[in-house]
């Protein structure tokens, strides 16, 4: 007995070592400086959500939320916390659920510690160099990493063949993020029916208790994922059919065709995607064949079928466009991206594992072959390495790439401490941290994008009016101090706004007509003046 409860702890004392030693990795990787890319629009939207007079009236802030189950987690951490600090909080969170997921989906299919660990590097590498679509897996704090985490425990459950809790995993990674867990579901059940008809036999497993039926955990994971799904089905429910179209066609033509539209990608990352698929291909016919790995090749069949259909659909684009966008809007390749590379880290773990494997297949000793690998892996976590904002170092966050950060940094602080709170704000074309850095509204923001029809519509027509030279938003200005006062005294009576914040090398910006309420090397502060009968609402030059 005594020999067995050391085991279990010896077991249970590897486990955590893993999983830390990956969410370690992970961190590497996903630590950059607050806020991340995502993190200015998800954490928001939480703090909104939970303190709804925090930006009382900010177009994003109160249009119908998307993630609704991530907003009602985080919003009570957000609103306790300064934001910088409920982001690293989050982040370790979610880095660690992803190394306890990603763990459990690696655990059947490479036996060593040491090379669990190794999958867990490669996996990083992979999942930011190998995605066709531009997903990342592992990021800030949002939605989408947790539902990851969730999927990637369900792929833990596949490979067991224990299909009805990979089912649950998925409906509660749905209920995070409806897409990727919806997707999770999806390739669950094609993988539980691939299995059956191979087999001969019922895989639908799952249950530690003989009298627990294979369709309550069905209904379980139907009910859970129906905590995401059902909202955001019901987001465009009040929206006419031509709301919709014009809806799917900006989302998915002009706003994210570089997630969503096949003929947008790029062609280095479609390229990279493809030959990390035939890697992977190449490498698993080599290994033993076992029931885990042959699950696991089922599973990424399914998924790589989802990324032909969508890929299929998106060739009737020239005859049935409204069709086409209608479908493609549910990110068909965004689980491909995450899953093959897993596919990739586990196939190349395993190999490195066994000698015999690897004088095999690359005829080279083994320690020579680990210690490339080792070192490879290395130089990228030396890269990664640099933009860790350790102390003493000016690294800019993601969601400031597009803009003099440290100049934007200030002029956002200076109005955080003194506009009014209730002051509403024109912003560069370029800006995504306006909100989190100044806890001040503002008209619109390219990066937060609504999730519904009606306010998808209503954010096209803002960002027109505010950054468009024509009616199209494929050439917006920097600014809309860009276009002139008239303009911005017709857009700021059109949507409220009292101040903008300005680029200084803006053309004209001299001749404005407005007071400068604030400068540095980057940007202006400008508080607007009322609307003359010289520029009425609607006015454009």
């Amino acid at each position: 007995m005594s020999g067995g409860s050391s085991r279990l702890r010896s077991a249970a004392v590897r486990a955590t070592g893993e999983v830390l030693a990956a969410a370690a990795l992970f961190a590497a990787a996903g630590a950059w400086p607050t806020p991340d890319i995502n993190e200015s629009v998800y954490l928001t939207k939480a703090l909104h959500r939970a303190d709804p007079a925090w930006c009382r009236g900010d177009f994003f802030l109160e249009t119908p939320d998307a993630h609704g189950v991530f907003f009602v987690a985080f919003g009570p951490l957000i609103a306790a916390l300064p934001p910088d600090s409920a982001a690293w909080v989050g982040r370790i969170l979610g880095w660690l659920a992803l190394a306890a997921g990603f763990r459990h989906a690696i655990a059947p299919l490479v036996d060593r510690s040491w090379a669990r660990i190794l999958a867990a590097a490669i996996f990083s590498m992979a999942v930011r160099y190998t995605p066709a679509a531009g997903e990342w897996v592992i990021g800030g704090c949002e939605a989408k990493v947790f539902a990851w985490a969730a999927l990637l425990a369900g792929v833990g459950e596949v490979v067991r063949g224990r299909h009805a809790i990979a089912w649950v995993l998925c409906g509660a990674g749905a209920a995070v993020h409806p897409v990727v867990g919806g997707w999770g579901m999806v390739v669950v059940a094609a993988t539980w029916l691939a299995g059956h008809r191979r087999d001969q036999g019922p895989s639908w497993r799952g249950v530690t208790s003989p009298g627990v039926a294979p369709t309550a955990w069905l209904v379980v994971g139907v009910a859970l994922a129906a905590c995401g799904a059902v909202p955001a089905a019901r987001l465009s429910a009040d929206a006419d059919a031509a709301t919709r179209a014009a809806a799917n066609l900006i989302y998915v033509v002009e706003r994210l065709p570089h997630h969503l539209l096949p003929r947008s990608f790029a062609a280095g990352l479609v390229a990279r995607h493809l030959l990390a698929i035939a890697v992977w291909w190449l490498l698993a016919r080599d290994l033993p064949a076992t029931a885990p790995r042959r699950r696991l090749t089922l599973l990424v069949g399914a998924t790589l079928m989802l990324s032909l259909v969508g890929w299929l659909v998106s060739l009737a684009e020239p005859w049935a466009p409204a069709v086409v966008h209608g479908v493609l809007r549910f990110y068909w390749f965004r689980l491909a991206d995450g899953i093959v590379p897993l596919a990739l880290a586990a196939t190349v773990a395993a190999i490195l594992e066994d000698d015999g494997l690897v004088c095999r297949v690359i005829r080279v000793t083994p320690a020579v072959v680990r210690g490339v690998v080792v070192v490879a892996l290395g130089l990228d976590l030396g890269v990664e390495a640099a933009h860790w904002p350790l102390p003493g170092r000016a690294v800019v966050s993601r969601a400031d790439l597009k803009v003099d950060a440290r100049a934007w940094a200030d002029a956002c602080a200076w109005v955080r401490d003194h506009v009014p709170s209730d002051a509403c704000f024109l912003t560069p074309r370029a800006s995504a941290s306006f909100l989190w850095r100044t806890g001040r509204r503002e008209v619109v923001c390219w990066k937060n994008s609504p999730q519904d029809a009606r306010s998808l519509v209503e954010w096209r027509r803002r960002i027109v009016d505010c950054l468009s030279p024509d009616d199209g938003i494929t050439r917006l200005g920097a600014s809309t101090a860009a276009f002139g006062a008239d303009r911005m005294r017709a857009v700021a009576a059109r949507y409220g706004a009292t101040h903008a914040i300005v680029p200084l090398d803006t053309c004209g910006l001299d001749a404005l007509p407005f007071p400068r309420l604030y400068a540095n090397a980057g940007f202006a502060v400008l508080r607007l003046e009322p609307l003359t009968a010289a520029a009425r609402p609607g006015d454009r030059p």
